[in-house]
């Protein structure tokens, strides 16, 4: 008989499958994926929204980071600080600690299996990821190529 731990690391396993828009991994980056660590640091565990797939290669997921806070660029920037989108821990409980803000405002390249190492965390819910999915498709801080590549073109009303 299968234990409700061996099914909770069944779940958590992260699989090609499971690597669709929306979904929520955590997984270990370093500064080679694009991450700027502060104290020396060589690697953080961090939270993120898979966006989509390179269309080209198939190998590499564009995502955005889930932060505790506000990014940093947002104090800076009006366009950085509308791209930012706050999840409620409520929702997702095995992936927030607490509420926490997605940040649209920059793409992160990841390779697929650097992203089949980490844990898999279920899905947005559909009312979070249209909107994350629209501020990805009117933010000025992500070129218009960078959006054509996760497929995230501006929507026509």
């Amino acid at each position: 008989m299968t234990s409700l731990e061996d099914l909770q690391l069944k779940f958590r396993e992260v699989t090609v499958d499971k690597l669709k828009p929306g979904a929520l991994l955590i997984t270990t980056l370093t500064p080679q994926d694009g991450l700027i660590l502060k104290n020396n640091r060589k690697f953080r565990k961090k939270r993120i929204v898979v966006v989509g797939v390179d269309k080209n290669t198939e190998k590499i997921y564009g995502s955005v980071l889930v932060n505790t806070h506000l990014s940093l660029l947002s104090e800076y920037s009006s366009e950085h600080l509308a791209a930012q989108y706050e999840l409620s821990a409520e929702n997702y409980p095995s992936f927030l600690e607490y509420n926490s803000y997605v940040d649209c405002g920059e793409l992160f390249e990841i390779d697929v299996d650097k992203l089949l190492t980490g844990e898999y965390h279920g899905e947005l819910t559909e009312s979070d990821k249209d909107a994350i999915w629209e501020i990805l498709e009117t933010t000025d801080t992500l070129t218009t190529k960078q959006k054509k590549k996760y497929n995230k073109k501006r929507r026509k009303n």
